[in-house]
């Protein structure tokens, strides 16, 4: 991966050889003064289209720019436009230097010669385009819904939906770490239409459910004839919910469930 520090320090060495302020390379290379600063002081990194008339302006090559690495190899294919795809390792370091809809044809491009597996792919999320991901989401099945946690900050609230309509009582442990990313008509649809052995799985869903969900589940412990599994709902329910299972206790005579849910009644 590209040294960002060794950069910076290779672009002020080279500048200040050639007695050039960071306002004059700022002018010869098309940028503001504060990105030239950037670039020195390690904050950022310069645009991949940038690298060579920052090397041409300083009259050093690339690899001297960049440092002799593996991240300068794939800088180089970029620039190139190499017929060879890049390595899933090579993209990610050349992500940051990218603007996101060419990174998404770097990541196309390497795809067609091997596999970039979800794991692979959150490395590259925060640069790649929301509508590319979307993409990837949508080709993961049920039994890899887990895998698609950690990109799911970057997917839309469509591909959210959609994923939510993917999810069944056997797979509701999985959900629960995305359900922050959910929308919450998604959170509703998918609570609505579960069909639960027990409610153990859906306990850690509650603070992101609306009123109308929580009940819904309630309703559904009723039927069952059995609410001893709600208790870790409590705190979330309403005064006339809570009051409906106040009701079922007395009737079925269950004073052990009643007095798990004694404090909230």
């Amino acid at each position: 991966m590209l040294d960002m520090n060794k950069v910076a320090k290779n672009i002020k060495n080279a500048r200040t050889k050639k007695n050039m302020t960071q306002l004059e390379l700022a002018d010869i290379v098309g940028v503001s003064y504060q990105a030239v600063s950037n670039w020195e002081r390690g904050n950022s990194m310069p645009d991949i289209g940038k690298i060579s008339d920052i090397a041409k302006a300083l009259d050093i090559d690339v690899t001297e720019l960049l440092g002799n690495d593996n991240g300068t190899t794939a800088v180089k294919k970029v620039l190139e436009k190499s017929p060879e795809p890049l390595t899933a390792e090579e993209l990610t370091d050349v992500a940051p230097m990218l603007p996101p809809m060419e990174l998404t044809e770097e990541v196309k491009k390497t795809s067609e010669k091997e596999k970039l597996n979800i794991k692979a792919l959150v490395g590259l999320a925060p640069y790649l385009d929301e509508d590319y991901l979307d993409e990837i989401a949508s080709r993961v099945d049920e039994a890899d819904i887990k895998d698609l946690v950690p990109l799911a900050p970057y997917l839309s609230d469509d591909s959210m939906a959609n994923i939510s309509k993917k999810i069944t009582s056997s797979n509701i442990k999985d959900f629960v770490a995305l359900a922050p990313y959910m929308p919450d008509e998604a959170l509703n649809d998918v609570v609505t239409r579960m069909e639960y052995d027990n409610f153990d799985g859906v306990t850690a869903l509650a603070p992101f459910l609306s009123k109308e969900a929580l009940d819904n589940i309630v309703d559904k412990a009723l039927e069952k004839g059995d609410v001893s599994d709600l208790t870790g709902l409590a705190c979330f329910l309403g005064k006339g919910t809570l009051k409906k299972i106040s009701e079922f206790l007395l009737k079925t005579d269950d004073t052990t469930s009643m007095s798990k849910f004694a404090q909230f009644l």
